[in-house]
């Protein structure tokens, strides 16, 4: 009757936590539902994107499995096709979803460290430090980072899935892992390190290579043992880790070494590896974007690369000195280098020296030491009872930052902003900025900020395109053709410049050129209604009917409404 009651004891309060948890993620998120998209990759991922715009079907699953966006991540184009089935292009909706995968996050991490250690108040700290963090809002806040949340929920539940697994007795059965961590690369690839995140939970909480907390040293069979269970895991790792390096390749996304070279690259890895920690413990001044120190200032300043050196060197000192007594501190330490790995820069993709959506996953070992050192530190001190207080207080810091960090998010204008006011020469944040203000209808703010961005990067190609809209919106056309073909001539394979140079040509009344644009841009995005209706138009000007009539024909696939308007069109010719 006594354990009884202990087992509802324990659930209610297993419950309870559960509800203070959603409750947090609550508060700082349910301002996202009224938020709009942004103009960072929400209009590839989404809004401008024509075949997620179609929904589900067919075309559509066959569309996803293919290389897009520079990556391969087919779970999530399929995510945002069922979301626009069931809401339309309807952004709260889309924000709504994303807070669910968080909090459904949230959830499982609780479950899995309660379930690994046994430990629910600390379970519930890691869980709840997870869920508001300030580093966290741009994978929830962000529509396109959909792929964040949809494999980390599918990465918890591989996890949980091998621990259950690992404590019952006989041979582990890794079936139910190795699908679900399928399913998890399928919605970003960066979660290739999970069979040795895998690995590290062998290690601690479920000592299954030795426990040296007990005295029973870590063996070499063992440790082979365990890592020959999981060669159908690494098998899966290095399949995705393929399929990403040749998305990216053809995506054209892999910085070139000789725009960042190899030691300009490790030293940015080992800043970014102790910046991340100190944004962890004071997280202010974050932006969605951090331009790399390579490309804006020649190189990583030595002042930062030593400090950086003389952090990271004392904490593995220290996690290698306590790992008999302390094996969470070595084990939270080896999460958060781990699972950070393919995402250091090594191969570096984009131009950004790291990125708070990078830490989504990562942070949980940093949380981990800081739970398990907290509460040590509690009962060394006899105040073992202060804990919980100690917890909530914690929460309620990193909610009253996140709060007004997730308020950034709410449009491209004030995100670009925010990212303006915390950082230095920032060329990325001033073209967000100009693509933003010629959204609103401000083109003169937008040339400005378009100036600014090549002034800081003359190489930002996206920033030439920018200075095209924002001259073909004050009437200058040739002005527009101009910054169009130089973007064109930086980035040959740039889609919406070749047509939006096709659609300069046409307003000057130049269809003959703008024709050959035209059919560039669908080369490159042969799914693009708008190019197909300007050829249309185009070829209707220049005397051509029956090719006019052809392209009313296929464009009736992908966009019956505007097929008619160009069928009407070559009718009344």
């Amino acid at each position: 009757m006594i354990s009884g009651r202990r087992v509802s004891g324990e659930r209610r309060r297993v419950l309870l936590l559960a509800a203070g948890l959603a409750a947090a993620v609550g508060v700082v998120y349910a301002q996202t539902t009224s938020f709009a998209f942004v103009n960072v990759d929400d209009p590839q991922y989404l809004t401008e994107n024509p075949q997620v715009l179609r929904g589900l079907g067919a075309g559509g699953v066959r569309w996803a499995f293919g290389f897009r966006a520079s990556n391969w991540h087919p779970l999530t184009w399929l995510s945002h096709m069922l979301d626009v089935d069931l809401f339309g292009v309807r952004a709260g909706r889309h924000h709504l979803v994303g807070v669910l995968f968080h909090l459904l996050n949230t959830l499982l991490l609780f479950q899995l460290f309660r379930t690994s250690t046994g430990a629910t108040g600390r379970s519930a700290v890691v869980a709840a430090l997870f869920g508001v963090h300030p580093l966290h809002v741009e994978s929830v806040a962000w529509v396109a980072e959909r792929k964040d949340l949809l494999s980390v929920f599918f990465g918890l539940l591989a996890a949980l899935a091998y621990v259950r697994a690992a404590r019952r007795p006989g041979p582990v059965r890794l079936w139910p892992t190795a699908v679900l961590f399928a399913l998890a690369l399928l919605a970003k690839p960066m979660l290739v390190t999970l069979p040795l995140l895998l690995l590290l939970l062998d290690a601690w909480p479920l000592g299954r290579l030795g426990d040296p907390a007990a005295g029973k040293a870590v063996t070499r069979q063992a440790l082979v043992a365990r890592v020959r269970e999981k060669l159908p895991l690494l098998a899966l790792s290095a399949a995705s880790a393929a399929l990403t390096v040749m998305a990216q390749a053809r995506g054209g996304a892999v910085v070139a070494l000789t725009a960042v070279p190899l030691p300009a690259r490790i030293e940015n890895a080992v800043v970014s590896l102790a910046a991340y920690l100190r944004d962890a413990a004071f997280p202010v001044g974050l932006a969605w974007f951090y331009p790399h120190p390579a490309l804006v200032l020649g190189g990583v300043p030595v002042l930062h690369l030593d400090a950086a050196l003389l952090v990271l060197a004392a904490l593995a000192f220290l996690a290698a000195r306590q790992a008999r007594g302390r094996p969470w501190l070595a084990f939270g330490l080896a999460w958060y280098a781990a699972s950070l790995l393919p995402v250091l820069g090594l191969v570096q993709v984009g131009d950004q020296a790291r990125a708070d959506r990078y830490t989504y996953l990562p942070l949980t070992g940093i949380f981990v030491a800081v739970a398990w050192g907290a509460a040590e530190l509690l009962e060394r001190a006899r105040l073992r009872r202060a804990g919980p207080a100690l917890g909530v207080l914690a929460s309620l810091g990193c909610i009253a930052l996140a709060v007004p960090q997730a308020a950034t998010w709410r449009d491209s204008l004030s995100l670009h902003g925010r990212a303006l006011a915390v950082t230095e020469r920032n060329g990325r944040a001033w073209q967000g900025l100009c693509d933003a203000r010629a959204s609103t209808g401000d083109p003169a703010g937008a040339l400005e900020a378009c100036r600014e961005a090549l002034r800081i990067e003359p190489r930002l190609v996206e920033a030439w395109y920018g200075l095209g809209v924002a001259a073909g919106l004050l009437g200058g056309h040739e002005e527009a053709a101009a910054h169009f073909r130089e973007a064109i001539r930086r980035r040959p394979r740039y889609a919406e410049a070749w047509y939006n140079l096709g659609t300069a040509y046409g307003t000057l009344g130049r269809h003959a050129d703008a024709i050959p644009c035209f059919r560039e841009a669908l080369r490159l995005r042969p799914d693009d209604p708008r190019a197909w209706f300007n050829l249309g138009v185009a070829s209707l000007a220049t005397g051509d009917r029956d090719g006019a009539s052809e392209i009313a024909r296929r464009l009736q696939e992908l966009d019956p409404q505007r097929a008619a308007a160009l069928a009407r069109l070559a009718a009344s010719r």
